[in-house]
This record gives C-alpha cells, sequence and structure tokens, in this order.
C-alpha cells in the first residue's frame, strides 16, 4: 500500500549523500535561530529575522533544503504557516524538500484546513504537485491523522490533469485503497461517481476496493454488536441530519454516543452503496473472466470468515455463480461460514434461491461432512454471560445445521474416525465443565439467598408486627388493610423462595450431560431466579408494610421513606442479575437459529 512507500519517498543512502552535498555549502548556525523560534510558534522572532534579512524567506534554512514555510508545516505550526504564506512568492509553494515534499504535504497530515486553504488561494496548482514517488498532498492527508474535513477538502480541489493524474494515473490504485480503509466510503463514492474507471481498479488480490472491505467487518451492519439501547438508537437516528431537526441535533449533543452510533451507521450505509456501485460497474463490462479475477476467492472468503453478510448479498445478487466459489483448504462458501462460525452467513445462503444443499452434503478432503465441520468448538463465538450458556449456544448451532445436513452423515467418521457428535463431546469437554461448575456456583450463591429469604419469611409469619390478641390469638392489625399486602407478600416471599431453591438444588443435583444445556438445565435456572426476584421483591414489600405497620401512627410520613429505600436492593438486584435473566430467556426460548430451517 502507499503508507509503506510514503515512508521510503527517497532511500536512506540516496537522502544521506543529499544531505551531504546540500550540508557543505549551507550555514547552519546562522539560520538556527529562525529555524528554532519558528518551531516555536514566536511570530515575534520570524518576524524580526526576516525583516533583518528577507531573503531568508525563500532561502533553505535546514540541511533538508526546507524553506521557513517547509520548518512550519512540518512544526505544525499553522498560524505561522499563514502569514509566511502571505508573503511568500506563488511559485515559491511548489519547491520540493530534500524527503520530496512542498509545504502542502505537510499541511495535508495535520487537521487545520485554513492553513490549507491559504496555500492554495496563494497558488491553486499547488494540489497537483506530486512527492518522488508521484503522490499529490491528497494521498497524505489520508494516510496521516487521518482528518475527514482535510481528505474533502483537497478532494475537491485536486484534479486529474498532468502530470500528476491523481485519479487516472499510477497513484490512483493507492489513491482508492487508502481511502477505502480509512472508511471514508462517502468521499469513495464522489470519486467513483467522477472517475468510474477507478471502481474496477484490481492487483492479483482482485479488486482493491473489495478486497480490502473484506477485511473491515466493523465497516457493515453485520460487524457490529451493538447493545439494546444503541440497537435502538441506530434504527431511530437518521443518517442525514437536516439543519432543521433541532431534535436530534440537541440529542447528538448532549448525548455524544448518539453522535457515535449516527457516525457509524452512515458509514455502514455507504459503504453498502459502495459495494453495490463497485459490483454494478464489474457487471456492466460483461466480460466473465474479468469478474471471476475480480470478485476473487480471497475476497469470497475474508468476506465469510468476518461474517460481512452485505458484501456477499451483493455478490452473489451481481454475480450468482459466486455462491459456488471454491476456496482452497476451506471449501465451498457454506462450509467456510459454518467452519468460522458465521451464523449470519449461513443464514443467508440458506435463504438463497440457489440451493446450497449440496454444499452442506459435500465432505471435504478430510472426509468431514459439514456437521463435522459445526461440531467444532470456535473460539470467536461471541460474548455471551455464563459458560453454562455458551455450552448452550454451541448445542443450538449444531443441532440446527445437522438438521440440513443428511441423517446419513451423523454415523460418517472422518478421515480421524470420529463421528460429528465424537467431535462435538471432544472439542467441547473443557466448556462442559467450565459450564457445570459455572451452573453449581451460580447455584449455591443464589441458594444461600434463597434460604436466608426463606427463614426470614418463616419467622414473620409466626410473629407477626404488633403481637397477637391474648384471648384469641389473633393479630391485633388483622383488620389494618397494611397488614393484608405485609401477610400476603410473606406468604409470596416464602412459597417464592423455597421454589426458588428447590430449582437451584434440582440443578446440583443434575447429571450435566451435553444435552441438558439445552433446555432442562436453563429452564431451571431461569425459574429459579425469576423467583429468587419475585422473594426479594415481597420480602422488601412486606418487610416496607410491617414497620409502616409500627409507625405510622406516631410518624405519619414513615411509608414514604420506607418504600423508597425498599426499593434500593430490589433496582440492585435488578441491575446485576435482570440482564442475565433476559439474555437466558432469548437464548433458550428465543428464535435464533429458525431462520436456519
Amino acid at each position: 500500500m502507499a503508507s509503506a512507500e510514503l515512508s521510503q519517498l527517497m532511500s536512506f543512502d540516496h537522502l544521506k549523500a543529499a544531505v551531504t552535498e546540500f550540508a557543505r555549502g549551507f550555514n547552519h548556525s546562522y539560520y538556527q535561530p529562525l529555524h528554532l523560534a519558528i518551531l516555536k510558534g514566536d511570530w515575534e522572532s520570524t518576524k524580526a529575522f526576516l525583516d533583518n534579512d528577507p531573503s531568508a524567506l525563500t532561502a533553505k534554512v535546514t540541511i533538508l533544503r526546507r524553506t521557513a514555510l517547509h520548518v512550519a508545516a512540518v512544526g505544525s505550526q499553522w498560524k505561522i504557516v499563514e502569514k509566511l504564506t502571505q508573503h511568500m512568492p506563488p511559485n515559491m509553494l511548489t519547491e520540493l524538500d530534500l524527503i520530496g515534499c512542498t509545504c502542502l504535504h505537510y499541511v495535508a497530515m495535520g487537521e487545520n484546513i485554513d492553513a490549507a486553504k491559504a496555500l492554495v488561494a496563494k497558488n491553486t496548482s499547488l494540489t497537483q504537485v506530486t512527492d518522488f514517488k508521484g503522490f499529490t498532498p491528497l494521498i497524505y492527508s489520508i494516510t496521516s491523522t487521518i482528518c475527514k474535513e482535510m481528505v474533502w477538502y483537497l478532494v475537491l480541489n485536486t484534479t486529474d490533469d498532468s502530470p500528476a493524474c491523481p485519479f487516472s494515473g499510477p497513484s490512483a490504485t493507492q489513491l482508492v485503497g487508502l481511502l477505502t480503509a480509512a472508511g471514508f466510503h462517502d468521499i469513495t463514492m464522489y470519486i467513483l461517481q467522477r472517475y468510474p474507471n477507478l471502481a474496477t481498479v484490481s492487483d492479483s488480490n482482485g479488486s482493491i476496493i473489495l478486497n480490502v472491505l473484506s477485511t473491515l467487518p466493523s465497516h457493515f451492519q453485520s460487524g457490529h454488536n451493538f447493545g439494546f439501547w444503541k440497537r435502538f438508537i441506530y434504527h431511530c437516528v437518521p443518517v442525514e441530519l437536516e439543519y432543521g431537526n433541532i431534535i436530534w441535533n440537541s440529542l447528538q449533543t448532549l448525548v455524544p454516543s448518539i453522535k457515535l452510533v449516527r457516525d457509524a451507521k452512515g458509514r455502514h450505509v455507504s459503504a453498502v452503496r459502495l459495494v453495490e456501485f463497485v459490483c454494478s460497474q464489474a457487471s456492466a463490462k460483461n466480460d466473465c473472466q474479468f469478474w471471476q479475477s475480480f470478485v476473487s476467492a480471497d475476497i469470497i472468503f475474508n468476506a465469510t470468515s468476518s461474517g460481512i453478510v452485505e458484501i456477499l448479498r451483493i455478490g452473489f445478487q451481481f454475480f450468482p455463480d459466486l455462491v459456488w466459489t471454491h476456496i482452497p483448504n476451506e471449501g465451498y462458501v457454506t462450509q467456510t461460514a459454518v467452519k468460522n462460525r458465521q451464523e449470519k452467513v449461513f443464514s443467508l445462503l440458506c435463504k438463497m434461491p440457489t440451493n446450497c444443499k449440496m454444499q452442506v452434503l459435500a465432505l471435504d478432503e478430510s472426509n468431514n461432512a459439514t456437521s463435522h465441520l459445526v461440531a467444532r468448538f470456535a473460539s470467536q463465538v461471541e460474548s455471551i454471560p455464563g459458560s453454562a450458556f455458551q455450552m448452550q449456544r454451541e448445542l443450538q448451532w449444531f443441532k440446527e445445521v445437522e438438521k440440513l445436513d443428511h441423517p446419513l452423515h451423523k454415523e460418517v467418521k472422518n478421515q480421524d474416525g470420529k463421528t460429528p457428535w465424537q467431535v462435538f463431546k471432544e472439542e467441547h469437554k473443557a466448556l462442559l465443565e467450565e459450564g457445570k461448575n459455572w451452573m453449581k456456583d451460580t447455584s449455591n450463591s443464589c441458594m444461600l439467598v434463597a434460604t436466608l429469604i426463606a427463614t426470614i419469611a418463616f419467622a414473620a409469619a409466626i410473629t407477626v408486627p404488633g403481637g397477637n390478641n391474648q384471648d384469641k390469638g389473633i393479630p391485633i392489625f388483622l383488620s389494618d388493610t397494611t397488614f393484608m399486602v405485609f401477610a400476603v407478600s410473606d406468604a409470596l416471599a416464602l412459597f417464592s423462595s423455597m421454589t426458588s431453591l428447590l430449582m437451584f438444588l434440582a440443578i446440583l443435583n443434575a447429571r450435566f450431560a451435553e444435552e441438558d444445556f439445552v433446555m432442562a438445565l436453563p429452564e431451571k435456572l431461569i425459574i429459579g431466579l425469576a423467583f429468587l426476584f419475585l422473594a426479594i421483591v415481597t420480602t422488601m414489600v412486606a418487610f416496607g408494610a410491617a414497620l409502616s405497620m409500627l409507625l405510622k401512627e406516631r410518624l405519619k410520613w414513615a411509608p414514604i421513606p420506607i418504600a423508597l429505600l425498599a426499593c434500593v436492593p430490589i433496582l440492585l438486584f435488578a441491575k446485576l442479575q435482570l440482564p442475565l435473566l433476559i439474555e437466558m430467556i432469548i437464548s433458550t426460548y428465543g428464535s435464533r437459529f429458525s431462520h436456519l430451517t
């Protein structure tokens, strides 16, 4: 890529020789005060030196043959760059230093648009001047700080004129590749619409643009795993915000994460448009051999293994036969998706009009059926709370893909003499043990809480607030409505905690076989946690009701702070355990893999 070439504009030996040659007649001590003043941003000292020696304005003041303007640009002294530009002759702005750069090359690597505007206003041809490798300042703006505003400015002010020809010459390939890698897909689209031939530039690895995009899953929606709230914002926020849209503009100012989500959505939308445009330009060539090499097996493999559904979906729409791409040492696309645990890609293939059943039925070089491949443990499994639910997810994935495979393949042995289920058990032995320990540790912890609640609830039931009538043994507050709240809540707390206790006890006594992690164990844990949460809530309600009965005669306002304080442990438990409970319910009863069958 161009970034590697930019760091080697001139070989070290040639640069050393040029510096040595220039240094022979260079008066370093004379220009040193000017050099240091510029680097410090000291305009007063700089101006005083130039007033004393006006020739220093255009002279080479460093051993790298840099002018004062070069020094200011290299040192990021943007105000001095603007002031020196006002006095510098226009033709001097195109001077190259021994590295091979103009002052605009260095300014392009920064983020100060005003400095770039001042230079271009002084000499409009400055954007066309290339370094020793033929790279314009536009290329430099993409390979450095990556200031999108700077890139946009240089794109709009750079033409394809000779001798640079940045959009049709040798550097055009690097330009397209760097823009794509930087994620400036809207800028890339702007250029491609004006120079469509750039859409089909390729090398030995196929399309430059598709090759780069296929390694960047975060540039697509399928490569992002947002949380619940960010997913909600993602679907609501518009990509383009109009100036009149006060609500969204205000919200993203107050909540920076909204702007981050909107920027990500904008990048995703632009990336999809870019892929569509590139594929449409390639298909327009109507050359089978061209697009077969244009969308290479490497691109298909990268997109499949990274889970970039958008590239595959668009590629298959324009070139349906790509679905039958056979990737060396990996197999067909379906097998590659299974190997790399890419459920979204596998789902896409299952929904396609082209029947991928033949790919699922195919055996690889090691006599592995698709069921063997899905049985392997994937290290890149998405983050799931708890080893037990990672085991559940693995089993669900295995069983759903197994349904699509031929029934006879369940007993087919690979070259190691193992069936798919044997491979699964061996590959997931460590995860099974981790899941077993996680289930036991969680159950033991929750059992302790459930036991304490049951003990408290039982004790409260036989020693009711206010005591009992000595003659009849009836609670004194029996006619009080608050007492009924206490009684019902205490009873619910006792029953809920006992139910929870029994569920956790059942988990501890389970056999912990692989199949138990699909439904049996998760169901018990879900029921146990749900009833434990109910027990905590009803315990707090019972406590609040009891305390209110005892204090309401003297402190009529007491029920309000009591109720508020009782909410604290409930909210804490909800924050700490409710997300886990929701994840478990979704994982156990959700239709995560239903689209595969």
